[in-house]
């Protein structure tokens, strides 16, 4: 794991925002990847820093979500443990 500009340890989570109305009345929510350690290594970078992610996410819809977001924003993942 060299040759990084920052790497971070944390925690990476979904938050649920509210979303619009269903059909039936009732609420809905969004699910937006959150965690500050990893809103860091994002803007690191969009500055053009090469940036890790140190941690474990769920094997589901919400992990493989998250780990596909990191992806998408250019940071490597390391997953510890199981």
């Amino acid at each position: 794991m060299m040759g990084y500009d920052v790497v971070a340890l944390g925690e990476l989570l979904i938050d649920f925002t509210p979303g619009a109305i269903s059909d039936q009345g009732n609420p809905t929510f969004e699910a937006n990847p959150g965690g500050a350690p990893c809103n860091v290594l994002s803007m690191l970078g969009r500055l053009g820093h090469k940036t890790a992610f140190i941690g474990k996410v769920g094997d589901d819809a919400f992990g493989r979500m998250l780990v596909g977001t990191m992806k998408d924003a250019g940071i490597e993942y390391y997953s510890i443990g199981r």
